[in-house]
């Protein structure tokens, strides 16, 4: 396994399929026409909040996505731009953003490359047998594609996206 990336490290690239946000009265059309982001998308152009998740739906996840929700017009007036990811397909996320309304992009990490190379894969016992989950963590990464912030194991699950907010408005205001 690599060595754990750390504030400071150049962000992994990658490229996933991807499901854009709600929009009122729209349907996204990403499930249908394959759209796929990656992080040179927003090379010099926004910072990126990449959050990795567990599970579409499930309780825990689904309180982390929704409270991002809850914060993402502010990262929009501050030019971040907030992305979700999970080993979930892009129907799943798909229904993931309609049934909250989810106003970010998810991505579809099914290969588990990217939260391979972001290091978020932990094993845990599931009553006697190891499995791999992903460890929900943040990574802030700026427009030179930096690393400035990362968060692991995040147990404050509504709070924390009012943490990363903090530290974005601080570091921007700079």
């Amino acid at each position: 396994m690599a060595d754990e990336l750390e504030v400071g490290d150049r962000a992994p690239s990658f490229e996933l399929p991807a499901v854009y946000g709600y929009k009122a009265g729209a349907t996204s059309p990403s499930a249908e026409e394959k759209v796929k982001v990656s992080l040179k998308d927003f090379q010099d152009k926004k910072w990126v909040v990449l959050s990795f998740y567990v599970y579409d739906s499930s309780p825990d996840d689904t309180r982390l996505m929704v409270g991002f929700n809850e914060w993402n017009r502010r990262f929009r007036t501050r030019e971040v731009e907030l992305l979700g990811c999970s080993w979930n397909g892009v129907n799943s996320h798909q229904q993931f953003i309609e049934v909250y309304q989810l106003s970010f992009t998810l991505l579809a990490d099914e290969h588990k490359e990217v939260t391979a190379k972001y290091g978020v894969v932990k094993e845990e016992d599931d009553m006697g047998q190891m499995v791999k989950k992903i460890d929900r963590s943040t990574f802030v990464i700026d427009k030179t594609g930096m690393i400035r912030a990362i968060w692991r194991n995040i147990e404050d699950l509504r709070g924390h996206a009012k943490d990363v907010w903090d530290f974005i408005n601080a570091e921007k205001r700079a």
